[in-house]
């Protein structure tokens, strides 16, 4: 019997964050705001199962469909089960993505030895303390605290920060656009992806309970950044942009954000490098203080 998945909704913000909260995973794809302002992108579908969250998706460059690995309360077994006979059912190979690596023994526990796993790099979330981003302290982190400080020098008096509400989203998703023309992106696939999920956010900011800044110099928006609270004890930051030209802009907007939203949490989750090596290297310069590492799971034997 083929599982009943559906369209995402706001009303189903709460039930999916209940799922989320019985095991904390550091993952930003158990973020509701993730599911949801990204669903047109990755097709997503989803559907409750007992206590669990059941998601389906798509790869966004080859139209595979695999299955989020289940979040909720209880034992793993039957909704792995469910979803590997939603898959027979649909004809399609069963592939589980996003298993977190303290997941795995779980699934073992009630699988075991049925799964193959592997592990992609570029897949593994950054996760930093909170507390370091926004204080910058320590010799690690001394080039990025220099860059704060000689932007607050050369630019002292002439910039601002403020967060975002729904009279400047317009001039953050117009900041937006001009930023993917400085980086030659306007024809790739993710940029369409990715400005929906922006328009979505900014459209719905207030039910998502979505957080944002905006970084202007003399008056002009030259960085933004968004995300929210997805755990009792994490931010996701889903968005940030600033102009790579004006030396100390991503630090800015870095340490800015964190500083206004993120004192109550001790971690601040920044996704994955997805791997781009320049932006791999970026999220490395800031020293996470872990990755929260994603695996693949197939059916032993049958490969990706």
């Amino acid at each position: 019997m083929l599982l009943d998945f559906r369209e995402i909704t706001l009303d189903d913000k709460a039930r999916v964050e209940a799922c989320a909260r019985a095991h904390n995973y550091h993952l930003c794809e158990h973020c509701f705001v993730d599911l949801y302002i990204w669903r047109g992108h990755y097709d997503t579908k989803i559907c409750f199962y007992d206590t669990f969250l059941l998601v389906k998706m798509k790869d966004a460059d080859s139209g595979r469909e695999m299955y989020l690995a289940p979040i909720g309360e209880g034992s793993l077994c039957k909704p792995i089960e469910a979803l590997r006979q939603d898959a027979a059912e649909r004809g399609i190979p069963f592939c589980m993505v996003s298993v977190a690596e303290d997941m795995i023994e779980r699934m073992e526990t009630c699988c075991p030895g049925q799964f193959d796993y592997s592990y992609n790099e570029g897949s593994a979330d950054y996760v930093y303390l909170s507390e370091k981003l926004q204080t910058l302290s320590g010799k690690k982190l001394q080039t990025k605290r220099n860059l704060v400080n000689r932007f607050l020098a050369a630019y002292e008096g002439r910039w601002s920060y403020e967060d975002i509400t729904p009279d400047n989203v317009r001039e953050a998703l117009k900041f937006h656009f001009k930023w993917c023309e400085l980086n030659g992106c306007m024809r790739d696939k993710a940029f369409f992806g990715e400005t929906c999920a922006i328009g979505i956010a900014f459209n719905n900011w207030s039910a998502l309970d979505l957080r944002g800044g905006i970084l202007r110099l003399d008056g002009e928006i030259i960085a933004f950044t968004f995300g929210c609270q997805a755990t009792d004890d994490m931010y996701v930051v889903q968005i940030e942009k600033a102009d790579h030209n004006i030396a100390g802009a991503y630090q800015m907007i870095n340490q800015q954000f964190v500083k206004r939203n993120c004192t109550n949490v001790m971690y601040v989750n920044r996704e994955e490098d997805l791997g781009i090596e320049g932006l791999r290297k970026a999220k490395h310069s800031y020293y996470p203080i872990f990755l929260s590492k994603k695996y693949v799971a197939v059916p032993k034997g049958e490969g990706q």
